[in-house]
């Protein structure tokens, strides 16, 4: 039982507004909005042709009214779909060209048309349509060669399909087969370019399409073979492409008709009418589904009918004509009334009734007569020409822009000319000036000259006299250290004999700590002299010096209860052997100073490719933020008391990195606070 219209209706208005009330808990999403009604208009384009366009345009308007605010791209796809509902039904001719130029006022702005090419492209083609059906071909075609230069313009080649499919169209109509086709294998080429898989009207559609108007194109001139060619083509393309596209089965399935009707025609001109009738039969069937079959069934029966006429099937001819007239439409014009007498008076005349048969062809012939002066009345085209003379016109137009920016390339070129002529000027004006400022600066580079000699000669005198002071400074150092010692021997000897009080026992360690101190220092005064730089390395295994180092430091971890941990693989380095134990010593020392009670100090030797690499690490107080950038420098302020109160100068890391880099190595460190520091050396292997 078929439903009634109405219920159609409620459905789709059901859906639309489903869709509306989810969209709507995503306003914030703009695009979603822009996409959303573009979805609706698609759901609804496939339901305009049971519902008829009246109820689709009421529809659409309810549903566009939800929306809160419209973009531009949505007015653009709702004007465009408006025209297109009002193109299907012959009463809203008027409205038609109406949606089309609001459709154009859209791209008012060249903004708007750089933002969307196609539409605009689709803008004007419509428009160009319009025209054509109001007869202004020259305004029509001009629509559609702006239109094609626009999106050339901008390299949108696929699109430029739609407007060689138009053209072709035309010239068929004007029965200009020949140029039909090439505009036919010109959309084809276009086509190729496109770049959008799922766009079913330029991937499917027209490709198809394409193939099959070539084919038919040859069939009107004549020539069969070719047409079954193009034929075969098209079909070989619906069957590679088909699974492409599975929400247009029953497009595809009217496109295999399609071509199965064109394909016997072809044969029945073959004079094949065998296969012909064959082929032909399989299209017969309307299938209510499909939009369009039935307009198929309706060529298929009339091909049928010339088949039996030919094959003087009589009987068989008259009843598929017979089914053909009581077809819906089937006399809905003179020119298929006067098809249909012919074909009457080929029946009757092959049955014998020539009387009729003379009769029917008279009235044909009066009906030919009257619609050919019709079309003499009508303003005909010639597509070709036209499209000569509006290319031309846009060629002047291209002249007319060429002249302007060689006149204004010329203004330029004047202006260039002036402009080169005041910088020639200029440059040899300063050239003079230069020639003065050279013999100016030769003089001044004299002097410098003269001044560096002087400043060499000083820097010289300053060396020498940094020599001297280190000299003197090692004397005074190397002088102070034997009062020094003697002092602390004589501290220890004061009370050899007898117990000291506890404030006798204070001062007794106080001298011993300051001498201690003042050794400390002086010995470190000793090795940052200038001979720190004299390197005198041996091959010597680096293990053995650090074993040193950390037999000889053991005691000092033993009195605040340090683990020490030495993790190596054996290596032979060049170095020198007592400034490398220097360093590790200082390092070892540190790392015990500034380590807490029962803490644990890790050291590692590895072996790289070219290099070894060395590590002391701690888990002790780590070094501040602060002074991490003094902590290399000779004078500094990274001066911190140990863990124990231990004395530091803060001058060791100095000296450290100053042997390091003797050897050709590099030292650096890691630390943070409250988690302990390491203290990395890489040396060189060879």
């Amino acid at each position: 039982m078929k439903k009634p219209p109405y219920a159609t209706v409620n459905k789709i208005l059901m859906a639309f507004f489903l869709l509306l009330g989810f969209t709507g808990c995503q306003k914030s999403l703009k695009s979603g909005e822009e996409n959303q009604l573009k979805v609706w208009i698609d759901s609804l384009d496939r339901e305009s042709r049971k519902i008829g366009s009246k109820r689709s345009i009421a529809i659409l308007d309810s549903v566009v009214a939800t929306l809160d605010n419209q973009s531009v791209i949505d007015r653009i796809h709702y004007y465009k779909f408006m025209k297109v509902l009002s193109h299907r039904d012959s009463t809203l001719f008027e409205n038609a060209l109406m949606y089309t130029d609001s459709l154009l006022r859209q791209f008012s702005t060249a903004q708007v048309r750089e933002q969307y090419p196609t539409e605009y492209s689709k803008a004007l083609l419509l428009k160009g349509d319009d025209l054509l059906k109001q007869k202004e071909f020259y305004q029509a075609y001009r629509n559609y060669y702006k239109g094609k230069s626009f999106l050339t313009g901008i390299g949108e080649i696929c699109e430029c399909a739609r407007y060689s499919s138009r053209i072709a169209n035309i010239s068929y109509k004007e029965e200009n087969y020949y140029q039909a086709i090439e505009y036919w294998k010109q959309e084809l080429k276009e086509l190729a370019e496109c770049k959008d898989p799922a766009n079913f009207q330029l991937e499917f559609i027209e490709k198809q399409g394409g193939l099959r108007n070539i084919g038919t194109a040859y069939i009107l001139r004549n020539e069969p073979d070719i047409a079954l060619r193009y034929f075969r083509q098209a079909d070989d393309f619906i069957n590679k492409n088909a699974s492409r596209f599975p929400r247009e089965k029953n497009f595809i399935k009217y496109a295999r008709i399609v071509i199965l009707r064109y394909q016997a025609e072809a044969y029945a001109l073959k004079g094949d009418t065998q296969t012909a009738e064959r082929l032909i039969k399989s299209c017969l069937q309307h299938d209510k589904d499909i939009d369009w079959s039935l307009d198929v069934e309706k060529e298929s029966r009339l091909i049928l009918t010339k088949i039996y006429i030919e094959t003087k099937q009589y009987a068989k001819a008259e009843e598929q004509l017979l089914i053909l007239k009581g077809m819906p439409g089937a006399s809905g014009n003179s020119a298929t009334l006067s098809l249909h007498q012919k074909l009457q008076a080929s029946i009757s005349s092959g049955q014998g009734r020539f009387k009729e048969a003379s009769d029917l062809l008279m009235a044909s012939l009066e009906i030919d007569r009257i619609d050919k002066l019709k079309k003499n009345a009508e303003n005909k085209s010639d597509v070709g020409q036209l499209l000569q003379q509006i290319q031309r016109e846009h060629e002047i137009e291209l002249d007319a822009e060429k002249d302007a920016r060689q006149d204004l390339i010329l203004n330029f070129a004047i202006l260039i000319s002036i402009t080169l002529s005041v910088i020639a000027y200029l440059i040899w004006r300063s050239a003079q000036k230069s020639a003065m400022n050279l013999r100016a600066v030769t003089d001044l580079n004299g002097a410098i000259t003269q001044s560096n000699i002087v400043l060499q000669d000083t820097v010289k005198a300053l060396e020498q006299a940094e020599i001297e002071n280190e000299s003197v400074l090692k004397i005074v150092a190397h002088d102070l250290r034997n009062p020094i010692a003697a002092m602390i021997s004589a501290s220890h000897l004061v009370f050899w004999d007898q117990v000291p009080s506890y404030e006798q026992s204070e001062i007794i360690n106080a001298m011993q700590q300051s001498g201690e101190k003042a050794n400390t220092l002086i010995g470190q005064i000793l090795e940052s002299g200038a001979d720190r730089n004299k390197i005198s390395k041996i091959e010597i295994a680096l293990e053995e010096i650090v074993q040193s180092c950390l037999d000889m430091l053991s005691h000092k971890a033993g009195e605040k209860q340090q683990k020490l941990e030495f993790k190596y693989e054996q290596v032979i380095v060049p170095v020198d052997r007592e400034k490398i134990w220097r360093v590790f010593s200082n390092l070892l020392s540190n790392a015990i100073k500034f380590s807490e009670t029962g803490g644990t100090i890790w050291v590692s030797q590895e072996k790289r490719d070219d290099t070894v690499l060395l590590s002391v690490r701690d888990n002790g107080i780590g070094i501040p933020n602060d002074i991490k950038s003094q902590i290399f420098l000779a004078i500094n302020n990274a001066r911190r008391s140990g863990t124990a109160g231990e004395q530091s100068f803060g001058i060791g890391l100095s000296i450290c990195r100053q042997i390091v880099e003797g050897h050709g190595g590099r030292i650096w460190f890691e630390s943070e606070i409250g988690s302990g520091t390491t203290f990395f050396i890489e040396l060189p292997l060879g």
